[in-house]
């Protein structure tokens, strides 16, 4: 038997998850992370991706999110996100207005986080790629 752990999610419009889970499959920064029962301790920032998690049973629950961070401490995971839409719910238009939101402050001008407006244009044109 899998050891379980808390897992809650919450996005800035609701509560999107509270419950028992398996794992939680998170798009991190630097690459995709598994948290599993007992991970150790850590606090990451999380690009635009797919998070996922297993309850316990074959079928996986997924969720496009626009970035946030996650928490993990004695098997108690939580989840803050900008955003999050149901895998099942996700339209690839979505995805392309978020895109379309980077290019228009690209284009504006004088920014002064160019870099990581870029990065996060890429991390979506990627997600665009997996919906």
């Amino acid at each position: 038997m899998t050891s379980k752990f808390d897992l809650t999610i919450i996005s800035a419009e609701s509560k999107v998850f509270e419950g028992e889970v398996e794992n939680v499959l998170v798009p991190g920064m630097i690459g995709d992370f598994l948290v599993l029962s007992n991970h150790a301790p850590c606090i990451s920032s999380i690009r635009p991706g797919f998070l996922e998690f297993s309850e316990g049973t074959s079928k996986k629950q997924g969720y496009f999110v626009s970035g946030g961070i996650i928490e993990v401490i004695n098997n108690t995971v939580s989840v803050l996100l900008d955003s999050a839409i149901e895998r099942g719910k996700l339209v690839k238009e979505d995805i392309s207005v978020l895109i379309s939101e980077i290019d228009e402050k690209l284009h504006a001008g004088d920014i002064t986080n160019k870099d990581d407006l870029g990065l996060r244009k890429n991390d979506l044109e990627e997600a665009l790629k997996q919906a």
